[in-house]
């Protein structure tokens, strides 16, 4: 089986903002990195609204499209779960048909994926990753974190626990 890892579009977006999808893209040089049609629809609102970001992770990333049987167990996981987007169902349901990596920042999203026995990494895994695997240096690291709190008007959860 392929390794993949499925971005959603928190991932993806807090990544396009500061213009570092590339990190993604060296950090899982091993894996294919997709994102399904959900997630292309929820970032494809932000062109609405004059966004350009989406452009580059469309430009990164390419649409997984889920098997037949997939989009029917996504339907039936959706009436199921009014808490989730749709995006992240869609990811959830492909990942666990073809064992995949769920990548999110929405912890009820990590959590749902976990209890159907699906690996995920959350932001901070990622972060953290990236100063471990030597990509970027801990410093470097601290300035990205600063960069996406700042471009993507989030604050990260245990930022400092990130570089220890």
């Amino acid at each position: 089986m392929d390794k993949a890892v499925i971005v959603d579009t928190d991932i993806a977006s807090a990544f396009a903002k500061i213009k570092r999808l590339d990190l993604l893209l060296r950090l899982f040089s091993n894996h294919s990195i997709f994102i399904t049609p959900r997630i292309f629809e929820e970032l494809s609102v932000s062109l609405d609204y004059g966004y350009t970001f989406p452009l580059d992770v469309f430009e990164s990333f390419d649409i997984l499209y889920p098997s037949e049987e997939e989009s029917k167990s996504y339907k039936e996981m959706l009436i199921g779960n009014k808490s989730l987007g749709k995006g992240e169902l869609e990811a959830i349901t492909v990942c666990k048909s073809r064992g995949y990596v769920f990548t999110s920042m929405d912890f009820a999203a990590l959590q749902f994926a976990v209890s159907m026995n699906i690996d995920v990494l959350d932001l901070q895994s990622i972060l953290r990753a990236l100063w471990r695997s030597g990509i970027k240096s801990k410093d470097e690291v601290k300035m990205i974190i600063r960069e996406i709190e700042e471009k993507d008007n989030t604050s990260i959860r245990d930022a400092q626990s990130i570089i220890e």
